[in-house]
């Protein structure tokens, strides 16, 4: 059987009592934020490819390589070849950030959220 449903802008849901998840209500990531995901999701993982960081951390795969670089620049990742593949691992001072950035995130009462698996 074939409901016919009307077309509704999201601006008319409100009116039928519906919430909106809006862009500007959720919280923006810093940059430290994003780091801290990024190390967490390829420590989980051991040895991660750029896409499979950058999906768990839902972010484009550019802005992914672009923190990604900056972060085996600063010595918080390694990079490994493995067949033409470049994997990424965490290195010590990943950890340590990785430690910094949770008891920060503690004294502040800012939750850790889990990264999305299985993408």
């Amino acid at each position: 059987m074939f409901v016919d449903i009307p077309f509704l802008w999201l601006r008319e849901y409100p009116k039928l009592g519906v919430d909106v998840p809006r862009r500007k209500d959720r919280p923006r990531r810093t940059r430290y934020d994003i780091y801290a995901e990024l190390i967490r999701v390829i420590y989980i993982y051991g040895h991660c490819p750029l896409t499979r960081a950058a999906r768990s951390c839902n972010m484009p795969v550019d802005r992914a390589k672009d923190s990604i670089n900056m972060l085996c620049d600063r010595g918080l990742l390694e990079e490994e070849d493995d067949d033409g593949q470049i994997l990424y691992t965490v290195t010590v001072r990943g950890h340590q950030y990785l430690e910094l950035y949770k008891r920060m995130a503690k004294l502040v009462g800012m939750p850790m959220p889990d990264p999305i698996m299985g993408m």
